[in-house]
């Protein structure tokens, strides 16, 4: 699993980094080894006005299905990308169950007809 994450108008630095890559890593502990890749894109949208105009955008790429998008919004940056990588952790948990059950419900319906 790689991780790239990429920064727009954000004060940036390596500790600000290793605690987004951190998040991402405990929020997809579970499913490592179904992802392929994960893009962060991190922007201020209003620049120096403020408000609520931090944006994470996050796309996971699973193997065998679609990628997996998450937009977030808010105020502060950290708690911005928290709450991203939360909603893809589970996002990532109902697409592999979902992905696992279609397959068994075909499977136990032709066990229960024969």
């Amino acid at each position: 699993m790689k991780i790239a994450i990429r920064a727009r108008h954000v004060g940036w630095n390596e500790d600000f980094q290793q605690q987004v890559e951190r998040s991402i890593e405990f929020a997809v502990d579970r499913h490592r080894s179904r992802i392929d890749r994960i893009s962060v894109y991190l922007t201020d949208l209003n620049g120096p006005r403020g408000g609520a105009d931090k944006l994470c955008q996050i796309t996971a790429d699973l193997r065998g299905t679609n990628p997996i998008l998450i937009l977030e919004r808010g105020d502060d940056l950290l708690a911005v990308v928290n709450r991203a990588t939360r909603r893809l952790g589970y996002r990532i948990g109902r697409t592999i169950h979902r992905r696992r059950t279609q397959g068994a419900r075909a499977y136990r319906a032709t066990i229960r007809a024969a």
